[in-house]
């Protein structure tokens, strides 16, 4: 294994994955259950493994959305960028947008 590629993605029951490109960056996004959207955003220095304990349990009522956001997890981690508040505002809002949802609630 390339010491510098990230590890193989954690199982747990009901998540699959899948990668979109935004904002010339491919984001790893883990999704699980299905009715009203949540997107979940996880804090620093972590990924989107940070909700395997909630995962079963929203998602009975929830369809969970949870992206690796830029530079952690499955994401691209591109050097020499911002990762200010702004710009990861703006992947929030991209992925939102490349996912064609129009309400989510917000975690």
């Amino acid at each position: 294994m390339d010491p510098l590629s990230p590890p193989p993605l954690p199982e747990i029951p009901g998540v699959r994955h899948t990668y979109v490109k935004i904002n010339n960056r491919q984001i790893h996004i883990a999704l699980a259950g299905q009715g009203k959207v949540l997107l979940l955003l996880h804090g620093w220095p972590q990924h989107w493994y940070a909700w395997r304990k909630i995962i079963p349990l929203l998602s009975k009522r929830y369809q969970l959305i949870m992206p690796d956001m830029r530079g952690f997890g499955w994401s691209d981690a591109p050097k020499n960028e911002s990762y200010n508040k702004e710009t990861l505002a703006s992947d929030v809002l991209a992925i939102v947008d490349v996912l064609k949802l129009n309400q989510v609630g917000l975690v």
